[in-house]
């Protein structure tokens, strides 16, 4: 028999308390409904009652039943409205043990990936120059823009960072991005030390004259260049034009997941 998972067994636990708190709800609703009608038989009762003779014994049983008719209503919506509080509770405390769960294991994911090799446990800092992947877009093919890193959220495993150029509001777009869709780039000083890209291999580059970066062929890599040090590249559909693109500016194309 296959067992449950943590989080599977509480989501059960959850939706058999939700039920149970909707079911009490309608349940109140109809205790509610019988307590108007008793209070409305109530007031009928006592409007009926001729001053001068006086309450007869028939509308004082009348009245007495109704009376405990309503005592029974009010102490069973006080237990009922009891039974909802204390399931409501057991609910948020179950919501947010869970909420505590996935802060931990989004913890441990992090940490088993930076140990077996699946990420990096370095940290990009704010105010860090990087490549992102825009979230897709309908209709849209991916793009990735130059923006600056504003924060890193470690309980998300997300970055939050700020498209450099402004939109046709005047405002920088803002996006929260996961690691494997923002990288770093690197300054022309470790652009220069760093191993060259060879001939053949795609790449993102950084279109000229624009904040975009789009995939991209290296033609040669600076060193095979005699004045210019320079990548030259072509990009995809463009003609097969080639354009010399900085060191910096040509990052190794990421590996889709």
């Amino acid at each position: 028999m296959e067992r449950k998972s943590r989080s599977s067994r509480s989501h059960d636990e959850e939706s058999s308390l939700w039920r149970q708190i909707c079911s009490s709800l309608i349940k109140l609703e109809g205790i509610q409904k019988d307590e108007e009608s008793v209070l409305s038989t109530i007031n009928k009762i006592q409007l009926s009652v001729n001053v001068e003779k006086g309450i007869t014994g028939l509308i004082h049983q009348k009245l007495k039943d109704n009376y405990r008719r309503g005592i029974e209503l009010s102490l069973n919506e006080s237990k009922t409205i009891g039974d909802i509080i204390e399931k409501i509770s057991v609910l948020v405390a179950l919501r947010d043990n869970e909420q505590d769960f996935k802060k931990k294991k989004r913890k441990l994911e992090i940490e088993d990936n930076t140990i077996n090799g699946g990420g990096s446990s370095h940290i990009i800092t704010r105010g860090t120059t990087v490549a992102a992947r825009q979230p897709k877009e309908k209709d849209k093919n991916e793009e990735w823009i130059l923006a600056v890193v504003l924060q890193y959220h470690p309980d998300k495993n997300k970055y939050q960072v700020e498209d450099v150029d402004q939109d046709d509001f005047g405002e920088k777009q803002r996006y929260m991005l996961p690691p494997r869709y923002v990288i770093p780039v690197k300054s022309s000083e470790e652009a220069k030390l760093s191993p060259e890209i060879p001939a053949y291999q795609d790449v993102l580059a950084l279109y000229p004259g624009t904040t975009c970066f789009y995939k991209a062929t290296v033609i040669a890599p600076p060193s095979k260049s005699k004045e210019i040090k320079n990548y030259r590249v072509q990009f995809e559909d463009d003609n097969d034009e080639v354009k010399y693109i900085m060191p910096e500016h040509v990052i190794e194309m990421p590996k889709s997941k």
